[in-house]
């Protein structure tokens, strides 16, 4: 008889699973099954029979590219019976024209899995509307939006010299879409250095017959090392504008008046969605600096360049300044060119030169100090590059330059000043008078003390502390509101308490005049903006499953736990069912919530 009940047991345990299992449906829907290239739509995964299913990654789609928008709840009671959802939405933009099937798929979650409806989804190439053949004539033939918006890496050259600055651009090619919040690109230069981008330019070109708007960023870059390397890929991120689906299927003529395109145009009928676009990369071979006919005095310039050079005054005295003026400009690696070499021995005295670099020169300046007359000239100059047009190496030479030194025209001699002994000439004092009367004062006057100064003074000593305090508390205000300004997290998390105070005030005072309704409006959205403020998540998408996921992994107790799901139900019932509900229900509903703020508050959660 024991083992029969047993079994029976089991039996019963097992067709609940099952029952319980079938209770929770897992459905796939969109908006519309016909789409434009350019047109993104709304996927929504439901679960039915249940608001504890969390979003789950999406895999990856054929044809479409998906972001994750939010979870929303939905609760119904019809005939007495409750029913709950939860559906967590996805934003699909189509990539390339033709017909796809998506789905279905399969979700595993503890232990049941839960497998969806499969979707057939057409994307048309030009408008979604197919009813009037004449409105695809003069529309773009091509069927991939990535063939309509795309990112191109160029450089100047794929071998170049080590150091060797070369252009690099990166276009950005659009056909017939809408594209706003365009970042400056980023590349991949692993062994290279690459300069920042200036201005872009915009400009048309055509590719294979077809028109594309261009987005052009201009730099440069140089090789590090050498070798085989890859530039890029180069990436941007932009936003695509797209016009919004026609919503329809109203309930009324009051429905269709306010969307119709009147209103559409008035409020917005354009929505953005992020991509993410990506080059190719580019293989630049970085070769080694040749060695024939090498200059002895090469410094490593690369480029091609002109050499110039001044000397002033050409007539001095001897310790009197030259000043050499070297101004090297052209077009290449100014980060590697050096002062060019002067060989002036030990006749004159050289000071450190100064050095200004512009995008296409470098100036030197050096002071010279003859420290002989019979100088008769400055040294030549020499300065030698690696042409990277050539591949050889050219040398630039000025000088010598021809000087007149002559000696000073007039020397100054040494002067000794000797003082006579003390004991030939006799000192006489001068005697003045009255310096040996003292007057008498009349009165005593005011009386201080020896020794006695305001710095000593322990008040004074003490009052000095006050600007060092004022600085310290000003910097901690000024600290704590850039804080406020950066950091989001901080900022809510600070303001999460203050709130939830402001909504338990409007709550009582809903509860004082038994608005019912208003109560429980105040208590979900407190409750809500709290839990979103305290652990940084949208507020609107807080769910009980939400909360659930987050508080999991913090140990919070039961009761608390217990509370809080109370207070989701509670505020479903009332919105949906608020006969369900009494007034003496409402006066626990705002207890439940201020010990859980208080809770919350207490331990830090």
């Amino acid at each position: 008889m024991k083992i029969r009940i047993f079994f029976s047991f089991l039996l019963f345990c097992f067709l609940s699973t099952a029952l319980f299992a079938k209770d929770i449906n897992f459905e796939a829907s969109v908006e519309n099954t016909l789409v434009s290239l350019d047109e993104p739509l709304e996927l929504n995964l439901t679960f039915n029979g249940t608001q504890n299913i969390p979003a789950f990654d999406l895999p990856a789609l054929d044809g479409f590219q998906a972001r994750y928008v939010g979870p929303f709840t939905r609760m119904s009671i019809i005939n007495g019976q409750v029913s709950s959802s939860v559906t967590h939405g996805y934003t699909l933009l189509p990539l390339k024209a033709g017909k796809f099937r998506i789905g279905p798929w399969k979700f595993d979650y503890k232990g049941d899995t839960y497998t969806s409806n499969a979707l057939t989804i057409e994307v048309a190439q030009g408008q979604a509307q197919r009813s009037n053949p004449q409105e695809l004539q003069g529309q773009s033939a091509i069927g991939d939006i990535r063939d309509r918006i795309f990112l191109v890496i160029q450089p100047g050259k794929k071998s170049v010299y080590l150091n060797e600055i070369i252009p690099l651009t990166v276009k950005l090619y659009v056909n017939k879409l809408g594209v706003r919040d365009i970042q400056y690109p980023i590349v991949n230069h692993e062994g290279f250095s690459v300069a920042e981008f200036g201005q872009p330019k915009q400009h048309q070109e055509n590719l294979g017959g077809i028109t594309y708007e261009v987005l052009e960023f201009e730099t440069s870059f140089f090789g590090l090392k050498t070798g085989e390397l890859k530039l890029g890929p180069a990436q941007l991120n932009c936003n695509l504008i797209s016009k919004k689906q026609s919503q329809r299927g109203g309930f009324s003529n009051l429905d269709d008046f306010f969307n119709s395109g009147i209103f559409e145009d008035f409020l917005g009928a354009y929505q953005t969605q992020p991509v993410s676009l990506k080059s190719a990369d580019i293989t630049v071979a970085v070769l080694n600096l040749p060695e024939e006919n090498k200059p002895q005095n090469f410094s490593g310039a690369i480029g091609d360049f002109d050499f110039e050079v001044s000397v002033s005054p050409s007539e001095v005295a001897t310790g009197d300044p030259i000043t050499i003026k070297s101004l090297i400009k052209g077009d290449g690696n100014f980060n590697t060119v050096a002062m060019p070499e002067i060989d002036v021995g030990e006749h004159f005295k050289v000071y450190e030169p100064q050095i200004k670099q512009e995008k296409y020169s470098k100036s030197f300046e050096q002071v010279l100090l003859p420290l002989d007359d019979k100088i008769t000239e400055i040294p030549k100059l020499t300065f030698s590059f690696l042409n990277a047009n050539t591949g050889k190496y050219q040398v630039i030479t000025k000088g010598p330059f021809p000087i007149k030194v002559s000696k000073p025209k007039k020397e100054e001699e040494l002067k000794i000043v000797e003082l006579r002994s003390s004991g030939d000439i006799p000192i006489i004092k001068e005697e003045r008078l009255g310096r040996d009367i003292v007057y008498i004062k009349p009165h005593l006057g005011k009386i201080h003390k020896r020794g006695e100064y305001l710095y000593k003074n322990r008040l004074f000593q003490s009052l000095q502390i006050l600007p060092f305090a004022c600085f310290i508390i000003f910097s901690l205000m000024r600290a704590r509101k850039q804080k406020l300004k950066t950091d989001t997290k901080y900022a809510r998390a600070l303001s999460a308490p203050r709130k939830a105070r402001i909504g338990i005030k409007k709550a009582k005072d809903a509860l004082a005049k038994n608005y019912k309704k208003e109560f429980y409006d105040f208590i979900f959205q407190t409750l809500q903006e709290y839990l979103g403020d305290k652990f940084h998540l949208p507020s609107k998408s807080i769910t009980v499953s939400i909360t659930d996921d987050i508080l999991k992994t913090k140990h919070i107790p039961d009761d608390v736990l217990r509370k809080l799901k109370d207070i989701f139900h509670e505020c479903d019932m009332a919105r949906y069912a608020a006969s369900e509900l009494g007034n003496e229900a409402m006066q626990p509903s705002l207890r439940k919530l201020e010990e859980i703020i208080d809770y919350f508050q207490k331990y830090k959660v």
